[in-house]
Order: structure tokens, then C-alpha cells, then sequence
């Protein structure tokens, strides 16, 4: 492995760990592990990880906060699937 393989592998290892969610502290590694698992909607990816269901309602000072990270993820994952 080259060195910038290991930086990309890395960079993908890093990004995993960042907080989508605050108020449940959901990480993108687990929400696209649900996605991964079957959750094809914001609601089964909200039902399987609790992610954009705290107490601030998927907003923080009255922004969406939640809801359109989890649109982006899960269109990135529909976009990189392979189609049947």
C-alpha cells in the first residue's frame, strides 16, 4: 500500500467517525451500515439508528440539522450501488 492509499483509507476511516446526529451522537459509519443493512428512506435509516429523532427534532437553533445529511448519505449510497 502506497502512501496515498493509506491516506485515503485514513481520510474514509475519519470520516466514519464523524457526528451526524448530536443529539443521539449517531456517526456516519453507523448510518451508512444501515444503509448498507436494507434502510432505503430517511425513516428506516431514523428507525434503525435513532439518528434525526432527539430532542431537537432533526433542527439546531431552528436549522434542519439532521434530515438532509442523511438525504446526502443515502443518495451517495443509492448513486454507488450496483443496479441488479
Amino acid at each position: 500500500m502506497n502512501s496515498s492509499e493509506e491516506e485515503a483509507l485514513r481520510e474514509k476511516v475519519l470520516d466514519a467517525f464523524k457526528v451526524v446526529c448530536i443529539c443521539n451522537k449517531i456517526k456516519k459509519g453507523t448510518i451508512e451500515r444501515a444503509i448498507a443493512q436494507g434502510a432505503k428512506t430517511v425513516g428506516e435509516i431514523k428507525r434503525a439508528t435513532r439518528a434525526g429523532t432527539g430532542p431537537c427534532g432533526a433542527k439546531r437553533g431552528g436549522v434542519t440539522r439532521c434530515a438532509p445529511v442523511l438525504r446526502e448519505i443515502l443518495a451517495k449510497a443509492k448513486a454507488v450501488k450496483p443496479q441488479p
